[in-house]
């Protein structure tokens, strides 16, 4: 092997014939040639072999039924793949990558990552052990459905503290008269919102889940009034408790002060009392 500072090897000394290269490197085809050709040779079959291992191994299973778990929304759940080695999870907050994490469990809780108000989801896929010579990694889940984390919750989990359901109701003096359902202490988290049913009857489900039930209640943030039926449907027009009258507007809304109801005036105290004229 020599170099030359030509393009181009005019001369050569003995009758073997030179590989000349761009840039002036000439390499004989001697034996050292043979032995590299040889080497060459060796490395493309070898990444061959490793290629058609590799297309031969067998993909796993895509990952089905992602979900959020029903007593504790933090924690992302899937169906177990059968000879997976591990999972990759990505989680997402309103479309945008947050975390990525691996675990060799069908779940995990993303309780420390969950910390900031918005809409959650996440995908999975199942992983290969390493240099398998039988399976490869499988394909990306769909991602899940929506866990909605409210900038309250979102603190709470900060902090790792609980909420106290506090609701006082006109004429009541402490907590309302109605019952709040499910749990005091919030651990799954949704968006608080009115929900109609298909009947036209409205209820309001709380960010844990809970609904008022049974008796009067505020609606957070607000100073309105609302009752509810033992089941948990909001009430409109007369509503009699303990041989007080009260009147809700066809939106619910508990009215003070002077109303004109069915052309009648009427004058109800700042607690929604009906006053005996």
């Amino acid at each position: 092997m020599r170099f030359s500072r030509c393009f181009c090897i005019i001369h050569i000394n003995d009758n073997v014939e030179p590989i000349v290269f761009k840039g002036g490197f000439t390499m004989k085809k001697s034996g050292i040639w043979k032995k590299l050709v040889v080497a060459v040779a060796a490395a493309a079959l070898s990444a061959a072999s490793v290629m058609s291992v590799w297309a031969a191994a067998e993909r796993l299973d895509t990952v089905e039924n992602t979900y959020w778990d029903e007593e504790d929304d933090t924690i992302a759940r899937w169906d177990e793949v059968e000879n997976a080695y591990e999972y990759e999870v990505y989680l997402y907050r309103n479309e945008q990558k947050t975390s990525s994490i691996k675990t060799k469990k069908d779940y995990y809780n993303f309780k420390k990552k969950m910390t900031a108000e918005g809409d959650y989801t996440f995908k999975v896929r199942a992983l290969a052990k390493n240099r398998s010579k039988n399976y490869r990694d499988g394909y990306w889940s769909e991602e899940s459905d929506t866990c909605y984390i409210s900038e309250d919750y979102a603190e709470l989990l900060k902090n790792g503290g609980e909420i106290d359901t506090d609701h006082s109701g006109p004429g009541v003096s402490g907590d309302s008269s109605a019952e709040v359902k499910e749990t005091d202490t919030i651990s799954v988290v949704y968006k608080a919102e009115w929900i109609p049913t298909a009947d036209g009857r409205w209820w309001y489900r709380n960010s844990d889940g809970s609904y008022p039930a049974g008796g009067w209640w505020r609606e957070p943030g607000t100073e309105i009034w609302y009752y509810f039926d033992a089941e948990g449907y909001m009430k409109t027009g007369w509503i009699e408790e303990n041989g007080v009258k009260y009147y809700c507007q066809p939106s619910g809304a508990m009215v003070t002060g002077d109303q004109t109801i069915d052309g009648v005036l009427y004058h109800f105290d700042s607690s929604g009392a009906l006053q005996q004229s």
